[in-house]
């Protein structure tokens, strides 16, 4: 009978210890880039679009007070050269309770566009991208799995 209640009790210890999904370690998901290519003559102000999921504990992401998070993105060509790095401040969240912060987040690619070529040409691009929060911990890095084609008539 003793060990038969130790068990037990062994067994709600275990499982009242079960992890909440969420991590002080900033996560991200990429969702999407939209459109798949785009037309160095558009006359759209903003655009490309790129969707990521971002899944923090502490939702500590935003501007607060003297502090800011960042987003970084670097852009490579088809040959999966570093061609330019980017960084901007994160994009405010209108969300009054950050805690277990689960949030999808879209950024504007259209300030890491390359320049416009002389040429005809298609560039084929990637971007690699994650997110620091305000302690400064590093998310996961991704790039986007399907090439992004940059057209310069």
């Amino acid at each position: 009978m003793r060990y038969a209640f130790l068990i037990l009790l062994a067994a709600i210890i275990f499982s009242s210890c079960k992890k909440s999904g969420f991590d002080t370690i900033p996560h991200i998901t990429f969702n999407s880039l939209s459109p798949g290519s785009w037309q160095s003559t558009s006359t759209a102000i903003n655009g490309p679009w790129l969707k990521f999921q971002l899944n923090d504990a502490e939702g500590d992401f935003g501007f607060q007070d003297t502090s800011v998070s960042y987003v970084f993105v670097k852009r490579f060509s088809s040959g999966l050269s570093t061609v330019d790095s980017f960084s901007f401040p994160f994009p405010n969240l209108p969300i009054a309770d950050k805690k277990n912060l689960d949030v999808e987040v879209t950024v504007d690619l259209n300030f890491a566009l390359p320049p416009r070529a002389m040429r005809p040409r298609v560039d084929t691009l990637y971007y690699e991208f994650y997110v620091k929060d305000f302690a400064g911990n590093k998310s996961n890095v991704l790039r986007n799995p399907e090439p992004f084609y940059y057209i310069t008539p």
